[in-house]
Formats: C-alpha cells, structure tokens, sequence
C-alpha cells in the first residue's frame, strides 16, 4: 500500500514510524494560555495580585508634576515584581485634588479640544471653565494622558479616586491590618513618593 506517494515498506526501512501530518499545537502568547485539558484558561495581563490603598494629598503640589507622580502608581512600576504585560497597579485616594496649582497662565490659555465628528463640531474649554464644572477634572485628564494608550488604561483609571476636599470615602481602608499607605513628596524632583504605612503611623501615636 501506498499513502502520499511514500511506501509503508520504505518507512519500515527507516526504523523510525514519522506521523503523517502532525497535529499543530497552540502557541502560548503574552496575554493568552494555550487551552489544557482539564484546565480553565488564565489570562495574563488580568491576573490576580494584591494591591494596596495610597492617600495621597494634593494640596500645594502642581498639577502636571503630581499626575505623574501617580501614574507609577496605578501601573505598579514602584514594585520590584513589575511586569508590563500585567496590571499590578495600586488603589490611588488623591484628597484636596481642587487645591492643586496651576503654573503660568494656564487658566486662561490652556484649551481642550472636542470634535463631535461633523463639520465645524470642535468645541474649545478653557482651564477655568473646565474648573468651574468640575474641580478634579483636570487632574483626572492629566492623568488618563500619562498612562499607556492600552486595554490596560479602563481599569487603571478605575482605580484613580479623585475628591475635591479633605473627606473621602475610603476610611475602611484605612483601618489597622489593611494595607494602606501615606504617599508623600520630599521634593519636587521624587519620581516616587515616599510610603508610610498607616498602620505604622497609628500605633505610633
């Protein structure tokens, strides 16, 4: 007998028995694992991790060098675990975000662009209107321009909680045994920020 123009007694010959058109197997990929029998599939850019609350207070620092201060922050790169491919990114309470600073004269001369996608659609806000609207919006913008344009941004945005005052909504989180943190700037150069853990800080008193 023959099969695909090569005899059986040729393969015998041989002394090895090759299989005929081999199954092709999956290729594992960043973000992606290969189906297993028995097993549910994981992806890796959503895998778990533990993450960890940071109050930062916003008062006094300008607004450019503090979003990017917190963008670290949100992505994770403070942790010697990083990983570009996966969200290891911390929870971020940034207080008194309406009493950031403004350098120059950005208030009447900074201006975000809308399109509506018609003809003549673009609208132009100025700082100070955007202000008048919402005060924490300019830093949420700052921010969600900072991070990686990726699938990744959503959920690290997510993780972002702005508040105009000193009163926030995440005092659970700040409890003994939890893992929360006091961000704070020694200087105006600190890419990251110094972490005082809460829990330290209140037995202490």
């Amino acid at each position: 007998h023959k099969l695909g123009g090569c005899s059986l007694a040729a393969s015998s010959d041989l002394g090895t028995s090759m299989p005929v058109n081999p199954r092709a197997r999956a290729i594992e990929t960043v973000g992606r694992l290969a189906r297993v029998r028995g097993k549910s599939e994981v992806d890796k850019a959503f895998a778990p991790t533990d993450r960890a609350w940071h109050f930062v207070d916003a008062y006094g620092l300008v607004l450019g060098r503090l979003a990017s201060r917190l963008v670290p922050l949100l992505c994770g790169k403070h942790k010697p675990t990083y990983s570009p491919v996966q969200d290891m990114g911390d929870f971020v309470v940034v207080t008194n975000a309406a009493k950031v600073v403004y350098t120059g004269n950005k208030l009447e001369q900074k201006k975000y662009y809308r399109h509506s996608g018609r003809p003549g659609g673009m609208s132009l806000t100025s700082l100070g209107e955007l202000i008048a609207k919402n005060p924490v919006e300019p830093l949420r913008r700052a921010v969600l321009g900072m991070l990686p344009k990726n699938k990744l941004r959503p959920q690290r945005m997510r993780r972002l909680r702005l508040f105009p005052g000193e009163e926030h909504a995440h005092v659970a989180q700040q409890q003994q045994g939890s893992l929360a943190f006091d961000a704070m700037f020694q200087r105006d150069n600190d890419r990251f920020p110094r972490l005082k853990r809460i829990q330290e800080t209140r037995r202490s008193e």
